[in-house]
């Protein structure tokens, strides 16, 4: 009789366990799935003529006003199973190679960026996406700025740049696997002035791109989400880097015999700031804040030599807190789960005046959480909302409360 019943037991454990299994299969059917894509993108369009270099004061007499380009990327869908996902509309993301042609090889090279970027779907329909890309990586190959050979190149004056991306795109899918996007993008080039000169460049274009699917599309579908629980954060952070500074010699008498002999220095940068911030959404973030900075560049004093041919001596402000400068800043951050897109807006309230050092400054960059609340992160500053002036790289660290 046991064994009877033990075998009955058996069978209907049996019976459960693929009654179970069968219910799960079906619930991750329903699931979104994650899928990966390859894609080949097509650029041309405008070289935004934002300096001299680029407008003609160059070997060849001429403006340098079109380029095209190629991309290659590999890109992953989100699938659905974190809470961010559906609060952006299932976003993907993955890595690009990036190749341009300036028509211009002797004076810039054939740059090459290998890049990391973001896409937001703002509005899917059955066979269609609006939305915008976000993408951010590192240039190499250029032919930057040399005294002797390349003398005209003030936009770039190192071998590799920052690549920063952005663009609009609608895409249509073609069939379960193959797709066709059309986009306008903005494609900036920086190195943040470590080395100089570093007017950068700016392009403008449209472009087209055709990619395949490794597997059928899947449906995606957005599940309502909780409300945000609206919290603060104190962050406080330290940041530092180097930038380069060119100092020719300006010595009116001395500018008549030829060209001007240039002192070429590297200056330290030391930054450290509190944030008071509150996240009121999934998706934002704002604060205000201070920060002391240090910089070996504000205040420096310059001795021009009458004779041409001897470089200018630089000597830093004699004392070191005229180096030093405090700012108030606004901040907004864009936060992708533990991903901020930050900029900030600052304007340098205590300081000794230095025509040198402009008194507006904007940052802009990337930030990474921690699970405990650690972070890192770089940031470009800049004054007049286009110059470079340093590349900050940062760590820091939030305390969180939540909003009573």
């Amino acid at each position: 009789m046991k064994t009877i019943i033990a075998i009955c037991m058996f069978a209907f454990s049996l019976q459960l366990f693929a009654q179970e299994k069968q219910m799960n299969d079906s619930i991750k059917s329903q699931k979104p799935k994650r899928y990966n894509s390859i894609g080949l993108r097509y650029h041309g369009g405008d070289v935004l003529q934002s300096n001299d270099f680029v407008k003609g004061t160059n070997n060849t007499q001429k403006a340098i006003d079109y380029f095209q380009a190629l991309s290659l990327s590999y890109s992953v869908q989100t699938a659905g199973n974190r809470e961010w996902h559906h609060i952006f509309n299932f976003p993907y993301y993955g890595v690009g190679f990036y190749n341009a042609n300036f028509f211009n090889v002797d004076e810039l090279g054939t740059p090459t960026a290998l890049f990391g970027f973001m896409g937001f779907p703002l509005k899917r329909g059955k066979k269609s996406v609006w939305g915008y890309e976000l993408g951010f990586g590192l240039t190499y190959n250029w032919e930057p700025y040399n005294k002797e050979t390349n003398p005209w190149n003030v936009a770039i004056g190192s071998y590799r740049t920052v690549y920063i991306d952005a663009n609009l795109f609608y895409e249509y899918a073609l069939s379960p696997r193959w797709d066709v996007r059309g986009a306008l993008g903005f494609t900036h080039f920086s190195n943040g002035s470590i080395k100089q000169p570093n007017k950068g460049l700016n392009l403008m274009a449209p472009s087209i791109e055709f990619s395949y699917n490794f597997k059928d599309r899947p449906l995606l579908v957005i599940s309502p989400q909780p409300t945000y629980q609206q919290h603060y954060e104190l962050a406080l952070q330290i940041g530092g880097g180097k930038s380069n500074e060119l100092y020719e010699n300006t010595n009116t008498a001395a500018t008549q015999e030829g060209v001007a002999a240039v002192t070429d220095t590297i200056h330290s940068f030391l930054n450290i700031s509190a944030a008071l911030l509150k996240q009121t959404t999934w998706k934002n973030k704002f604060g205000v804040g201070i920060d002391l900075t240090y910089d070996e560049k504000a205040n420096v004093q310059v001795t021009n030599p009458e004779n041409l041919s001897q470089q200018p001596i630089v000597e830093l402000a004699n004392r070191p807190l005229d180096r030093m400068m405090l700012g108030v800043f606004g901040t907004y951050e864009f936060t992708i789960d533990r991903l901020s897109v930050a900029s900030y807006l600052g304007v340098l309230a205590v300081r000794k005046k230095d025509p040198n050092i402009k008194s507006l400054y904007q940052k802009f960059g990337l930030k990474y959480h921690f699970k405990n609340d650690m972070y890192m992160g770089i940031l470009i500053r800049a004054h007049n909302f286009s110059v470079a002036d340093v590349i900050e790289w940062n760590i820091g660290y939030r305390i969180k409360w939540p909003q009573k």
